[in-house]
């Protein structure tokens, strides 16, 4: 595995803060990134992530990978979709992983789990989802790869490199923006924010 440092799942839920189903998809989906890309963790860019969900998975990525928000190498592209692509750089190789798991579904836990989230489960319920939860997990942990997902090489260019901009400072608010996020108009400057209301 080149050498690289992997991962433990008590790793990804120490980021994270709890288990949970789409934390323990992630961390299989991100351990085969890493896997299939023959790469190490990403101490700088050498990794690129576009993640295609704002999910508890994605967290996994950010653990095992090292591609981040703030190193520019994480990209969220907000469309909904349980897909996930990954670049190695050095190698010019690139992987997207879409994740397929589908978890024994009931009219009874549908009932279950309306009533946990809804915050008027019983102790009896609470425990019975938590257990659910628990045989979910450990099977996601398991089961075999073509059960979880999918993944398909891809050939098109990854993303580029994230850059560094110069900092304006908002004529209404006062506050920093990035240059790019800027919007200049009649010899002002603004912020979003600030653009929406300005005269």
């Amino acid at each position: 595995m080149n050498g690289r440092s992997v991962k433990t799942y008590e790793d990804i839920v120490g980021f994270h803060g709890h288990s949970c189903l789409g934390l323990a998809l992630g961390y299989r989906v991100a351990l085969k990134a890493v896997e299939w890309l023959n790469a190490n963790h990403a101490e700088d860019e050498e990794i690129a992530a576009v993640v295609e969900n704002d999910s508890c998975a994605v967290d996994a990525v950010q653990v095992v990978t090292g591609c981040t928000f703030g190193k520019g190498n994480l990209i969220f592209r907000d469309i909904g979709k349980r897909g996930y692509t990954f670049y190695n750089r050095d190698t010019g190789k690139g992987v997207r992983i879409v994740e397929n798991y589908r978890p024994i579904e009931s009219p009874e836990l549908q009932q279950l789990r309306n009533a946990v989230f809804s915050g008027t489960a019983t102790e009896a319920q609470r425990e019975e989802f938590r257990e659910f939860t628990r045989r979910g997990i450990e099977d996601i942990l398991c089961a075999p790869e073509e059960e979880i997902f999918t993944l398909k090489e891809v050939m098109n260019p990854p993303p580029p490199r994230a850059r560094l901009f110069h900092t304006l400072t908002c004529d209404r608010c006062g506050e920093k923006v990035m240059e790019p996020r800027a919007v200049k108009t009649g010899g002002k400057v603004y912020c979003a924010d600030c653009a929406e209301n300005a005269d």
